[in-house]
C-alpha cells in the first residue's frame, strides 16, 4: 500500500489521568473555571500567531486547572494540544495526547481518527488502518467520517483504499434530506456523477440547501459550467454560502474572461466573517486586478500577500511585475510633473520662446 509500517514506541502515560489527579488535590472553584477557559483562549490566540509551543504551555495549564472530573471542556483542550504539539513538530507528543484520550474513552472515534491522521502523516499504515477502523466501528453512521478517512487516504495516493472506506458508507440506511447529500458526495468523490445528481436531486426536493453546493461541484468537476455555476449561485442567494463558493463562483467568471464579475465575487468571500482559503481568493483578486487595470490595487494585494505567503514562487514573480510596473508608473509621472512646468499655458510663452524672442 505503499507505506512504511515502521512501529511506533511504547505508550505514554495517560495524561488526562495525571491531571484528574492533580485537580482532586487542587479542588474547584469557579474562579479555577475562569482560569482554565482564560489559558485555554491564550492557547488558541498563541495558535493562530503560530507560536505552538506557547499554545501547548497554554493548554497545559489551562488543564492544571481542571475540576475533579474529566468533562467535555478538558477533552476540547486536550484536542487542541495536540494539535499544537503536531504543528510545533512534537509528533511523539501529540500521540501521547490522543493515546491518552484514547485511554479515557476507547468509544471516541473522533480521538481514533485523529490519531490514525496523524500515523498516516508518519507513514505508518497499519496503525493508521486499525484507528481508522476503531473510529468507523464507534461511529458507523457518520458520513463524514467516511469522507475524511477517503481524502487522507487520497491524498497519500491510497485511493484505492480510500474508495474502500467509501463503498462501505452505503450500508447506511434512510434516505432524509442530509442523508441524500452525503451520498450524493459520495458519489461524487467516486466519480459516478449520475448517480450523484440522482441522490442530489431528491436531497433538493427535500429542502436540502447544501444539495445545491454539491451538485455545484459535481457539474464543475464533470464540465458543465453553466450547471455549475446555477447552483453555486442557489447556494449563495441561500445564504448559507462560505468563502469557499464565492471562489468558485469567481473562477466560473475568470473563465467567461469577465472579471469584473469574478472580482466582485472573489471581494465578498475575503468579507466573510470566516475565510478558509484566503491565499486563493487573494491570488485570485490579483489577477482581477490586473485585467481589469487596477494596476495599484493588484500592487497593493500583492505586497499584503507576499508578507502572509513568502515562499509563493508564482506570486514572487507577479509581485516583481507589479513592482517594476509601479516603478515605471512612478517615472512617467514624474516626466509628466517636469513637462507640466516647462509647458506654457494657452497663449503663453515657454522660456524658451521669451529668450528666443529677447534675441
Amino acid at each position: 500500500m505503499g507505506i512504511n509500517k515502521e512501529k511506533t514506541g511504547k505508550r505514554c502515560a495517560s495524561v488526562l489521568a495525571a491531571v484528574l489527579a492533580a485537580a482532586c488535590l487542587a479542588g474547584c472553584t469557579s474562579d479555577r473555571a475562569a482560569q482554565q477557559m482564560a489559558y485555554r483562549q491564550t492557547g488558541l490566540d498563541a495558535m493562530r500567531s503560530g507560536d505552538y509551543a506557547g499554545a501547548v504551555a497554554a493548554f497545559d495549564t489551562a488543564l492544571s486547572y481542571a475540576p475533579g472530573t474529566v468533562g467535555e471542556v478538558e477533552l476540547d483542550i486536550c484536542y487542541y494540544k495536540a494539535a499544537a504539539q503536531f504543528a510545533a513538530g512534537d509528533q511523539e507528543g501529540a500521540l501521547a495526547t490522543y493515546d491518552a484520550l484514547i485511554a479515557y474513552d476507547d468509544k471516541d472515534a473522533d480521538a481514533y481518527y485523529t490519531r490514525g491522521c496523524l500515523h498516516l502523516q508518519r507513514y505508518e499504515g497499519d496503525q493508521a488502518f486499525a484507528d481508522f477502523d476503531a473510529a468507523i466501528s464507534n461511529d458507523a453512521d457518520n458520513y463524514e467520517l467516511y469522507m475524511n478517512i477517503y481524502r487522507n487516504l487520497a491524498a497519500y495516493n491510497l485511493i484505492a483504499e480510500g474508495e474502500e472506506y467509501l463503498n462501505k458508507a452505503f450500508a447506511i440506511k434512510g434516505d432524509d434530506a442530509e442523508q441524500l447529500t452525503s451520498r450524493g458526495e459520495i458519489y461524487l468523490l467516486l466519480g459516478e456523477y449520475e448517480n450523484a445528481i440522482t441522490e442530489l436531486t431528491a436531497a433538493l426536493e427535500k429542502k436540502s440547501v447544501r444539495a445545491n453546493l454539491i451538485l455545484a461541484e459535481v457539474y464543475e468537476a464533470s464540465g458543465d459550467a453553466e450547471n455549475a455555476e446555477k447552483y453555486y449561485k442557489a447556494y449563495a442567494e441561500s445564504g448559507a454560502a462560505d468563502s469557499e463558493t464565492m471562489n468558485a463562483l469567481a473562477e466560473i467568471e475568470m473563465a467567461k474572461l469577465d472579471y469584473t464579475a469574478a472580482l466582485d465575487y472573489v471581494n465578498q468571500g475575503l468579507a466573510m466573517e470566516q475565510v478558509t482559503n484566503r491565499r486563493e481568493l487573494m491570488q485570485n483578486q490579483i489577477i482581477c486586478m490586473e485585467y481589469t487595470a487596477d494596476f495599484k490595487g493588484a500592487w497593493q494585494v500583492a505586497q499584503e500577500y507576499i508578507a502572509l505567503y513568502p515562499n509563493d514562487a508564482a506570486v514572487q514573480r507577479e509581485y516583481v511585475f507589479l513592482k517594476n510596473r509601479q516603478t515605471a508608473t512612478a517615472g512617467n509621472e514624474t516626466e509628466t510633473e517636469i513637462e507640466a512646468e516647462i509647458t506654457p499655458a494657452e497663449g503663453g510663452e515657454s522660456v524658451t520662446d521669451t529668450e528666443a524672442g529677447a534675441q
